[in-house]
């Protein structure tokens, strides 16, 4: 089987799902009361654990009984990657319709010449393995018999089907794997079809939200404001809302030392042009790594001989719990430049943060 699939389809697939600012995960985990995300990922999860199974499994054995096994195992693997990418088509192209329907391409010499590649498919994961014992096929039940090598060139093994109807004649159900590989190829490339969906989707989404405008507000804090919520609901990038989150941070902080007002007016101007690049991105729909970033903005070599205390500070400040060592961080920053920033752990959070990002700004 390892030439016949490899897992590299079902990876890529899956880093698709995951890029662009987790679009799919956005979209998809609340559609109408529904977790489909949760779905997507189960079947990206069973695909993967079936294709990696058939990339390794092993040659089948001479051992009838062993080769029987193996070939449901086989069966098995097409059916889950079938079924998952089945659902895959309803999540992203069509709830109503199923893939291939009513096709008949991948078995040749089927016993019921009624049922489409699907359909036979079923009947021959139930006839080898899967509920042999209970079978309904022309208005009879039928119980299959235990699989044979196959006697004629219409396939590998066999299996009788015999009837519960007294004096009704046995089936032969002949098969053969590389039509059963056929149809496991077939559905497994139709991951190229739901990747193209997704794009396709993804272009759409960004499109329509281009269009919508994004409010100018001539306040930069009230700009940040209108920035936070279009940013949740423009693919809510974690990226994006955190250096948002920090803006308003920034922007609201009132600084009252007189020595510190024009430094704090100053750096607040140097992150105007921050601000209109995310508003442009966000109203392009370009969620790209911001040139302006505020991390830019740390000249300050403070940032390598405070490195610990910062790590901690800043994890702090984002946090939900109070850091015992607080007094500590605060002292250092105070030690460290001679109490210019006068950093105290009474002022507001917005404030001390603001002051530790003037502090790495300047050059001490």
């Amino acid at each position: 089987m390892k030439n016949v699939v490899s897992d590299d389809k079902i990876r890529n697939f899956r880093d698709l799902v995951n890029s662009n600012s987790s679009f799919v995960y956005q979209i998809y985990k609340d559609k109408g009361g529904k977790n489909l995300f949760n779905l997507v990922c189960s079947y990206m999860d069973w695909i993967t654990v079936s294709v990696r199974h058939l990339e390794n499994a092993s040659e089948f054995d001479k051992n009838i009984d062993t080769k029987c096994m193996q070939i449901y195992s086989l069966i098995s693997s097409i059916d889950l990657i079938f079924e998952s990418i089945k659902q895959l088509h309803r999540v992203f192209i069509n709830e109503k319709t199923l893939p291939f329907s009513g096709e008949k391409n991948c078995f040749e010499k089927r016993l019921f010449s009624n049922e489409d590649d699907n359909t036979y498919f079923k009947t021959i994961r139930a006839c080898f393995g899967a509920h042999p014992v209970a079978l309904n096929q022309e208005n009879t039940k039928r119980f299959a018999s235990w699989p044979f090598d196959s006697h004629f060139n219409a396939g590998d093994l066999t299996v009788h089907l015999y009837s519960r109807d007294v004096n009704e004649e046995d089936l032969a159900l002949h098969l053969n794997i590389d039509e059963l590989l056929e149809f496991l190829t077939t559905r497994y490339d139709y991951l190229d079809v739901i990747a193209d969906k997704i794009e396709t989707l993804f272009f759409e989404h960004q499109q329509n939200l281009s269009k919508q405008l994004i409010e100018t507000k001539a306040d930069p804090l009230q700009q940040l404001y209108v920035l936070k919520t279009e940013s949740e609901k423009r693919l809510d990038n974690d990226y994006y809302n955190g250096e948002i989150d920090d803006l308003i941070m920034i922007f609201e902080a009132e600084v009252t030392e007189p020595t510190l007002v024009p430094m704090a007016e100053n750096y607040k101007d140097s992150l105007l042009p921050l601000i209109e690049e995310i508003k442009t991105n966000l109203q392009e729909m370009n969620i790209v790594d911001l040139d302006n970033d505020s991390n830019l903005r740390v000249r300050s070599d403070l940032s390598r001989e405070l490195s610990y205390e910062l790590q901690k500070f800043f994890t702090w400040v984002h946090g939900d719990r109070y850091d015992h060592l607080l007094d500590y961080y605060l002292e250092r920053f105070n030690t460290v430049t001679n109490g210019k920033f006068n950093f105290n752990k009474s002022d507001e959070i917005n404030l001390i943060f603001l002051k530790a990002k003037l502090m790495l700004a300047q050059e001490l």
